[in-house]
């Protein structure tokens, strides 16, 4: 009787660690390792925001001068300088994924720069508004920098999601406060998790509130407060979309931005340019034993007079079709599938491949030419002397 009684309590636990077990399995959310790419860990993946920013400086008059701005007031005069950015968003992508190594880009919009400057009084009040400017369509700027495992520059990785987790990155320590909906939001359906992070010490202080997406790591809304000796700003970004962008990158060269397009059949783990080297690089990867192939749209105004191009594949030399339009120049390299780093460098073409090369040999032609026919001329024009006869 006791046997059967032990028997029905070890099925009866049995059944229960069963159920517990089915509820992890298949109710909870599988989290990625922190040494696995978490979902949101994509080349190409994007976030494109609306961004409030304002940032304040104490500046002298002066100072404010030298910056462009038609200030009144006597030059060592001290102003408390707010410069706003009004209609301003951004989007930040990966354009490297060396897993756990990524590169984030930012890319600036246009956007218009309001410029208010008041006087700070001997007794550190601030007084009267000496003069509000406004500079519009700043022109965009992109930058680049690396990064790493928790933080990607566009998200989190979501295994460190869970409510009450403590983290570092970077200067910053972040803690997991609260899960929380963001009513009101194209992400309301959202569960968000809301990370603080800080830094602080006798002279700086940076907190910042992020929001992101409890399963994919994406932030959806982040706010920055930053304070040191030289300025205090805020700024809040409200992610206007996500996604993933694959065939198109943003390069920055010479102050100027340009759009690089790719097409292949290969699975793209990375892509980069090196303005100073004047060289792209692609990292391609494909089931070994079938054909590669890439297309890269470049365009003409990133191509300075005079360069052509290199392709190597593995750092060999390889051959390549190049086509080309009113705009853009189009090359096309094809290569035999494994993992391949791709590279497109920008090569002065051989002097005597330019066009200007010729027509200085044209000229320089023309011009002996024409000297030795009009000294043939002048020679033929003076007369023969004449010998004397004999008597």
């Amino acid at each position: 009787m006791v046997s059967g009684v032990m028997g029905v309590r070890t099925k009866t636990m049995l059944f229960i660690a069963l159920v517990i077990l089915c509820q992890f399995l298949f109710i909870l959310p599988a989290r990625p390792a922190l040494n696995q790419p978490p979902p949101m860990a994509d080349l190409g993946r994007y976030v494109y925001s609306r961004d409030t920013y304002w940032i304040v400086y104490d500046r002298t008059v002066q100072q404010l001068r030298n910056e462009g701005y038609d200030v009144a007031g006597e030059a060592n005069w001290l102003l408390r300088v707010n410069y706003t950015r009004l209609d301003y968003t951004f989007t930040c992508k990966i354009t490297r994924l060396s897993w756990p190594n990524v590169t984030i880009q930012i890319v600036e919009g246009s956007y218009d720069l309001n410029v208010t400057a008041h006087r700070i009084m001997d007794d550190g009040s601030v007084g009267e508004r000496l003069g509000s400017f406004l500079k519009v369509k700043m022109p965009p700027y992109p930058h680049s920098w690396d990064s790493w495992d928790p933080n990607l520059g566009v998200g989190f990785n979501p295994s460190v999601l869970s409510v009450g987790n403590t983290f570092s990155h970077g200067l910053l320590t972040y803690v997991v406060n609260r899960t929380e909906v963001l009513a009101g939001t194209r992400w309301s359906q959202n569960n968000t998790c809301v990370l603080y992070g800080n830094f602080a010490n006798s002279s700086h202080s940076y907190r910042w509130t992020i929001w992101c997406d409890t399963y994919s790591g994406i932030y959806l809304k982040q706010v920055v407060w930053s304070e040191t000796p030289m300025f205090r700003s805020y700024e809040e970004h409200n992610i206007i979309e996500t996604g993933v962008q694959r065939d198109r990158f943003v390069v920055y060269q010479e102050g100027k931005i340009h759009e690089v397009q790719v097409a292949t059949n290969s699975t793209l783990s990375g892509f980069s340019f090196d303005s100073a080297a004047r060289k792209i690089s692609l990292s391609v990867e494909g089931t070994s034993g079938t054909l590669g192939s890439c297309n890269l749209t470049i365009p003409k105004s990133m191509v300075f007079s005079g360069f052509g191009f290199e392709v190597q594949v593995d750092g060999k030399k390889t051959d390549y079709v190049l086509n080309e339009d009113a705009d853009s120049y189009f090359i096309f390299v094809t290569y035999l599938h494994s993992t391949h780093l791709l590279t497109v460098s920008f090569v002065s073409s051989p002097i005597w491949l330019q066009w200007w090369f010729w027509l200085i040999i044209v000229a320089v032609a023309a011009s002996a030419g024409a000297a030795y026919i009009l000294l043939k001329r002048k020679r033929s024009a003076i007369p023969t002397p004449q010998k004397p006869s004999k008597t």
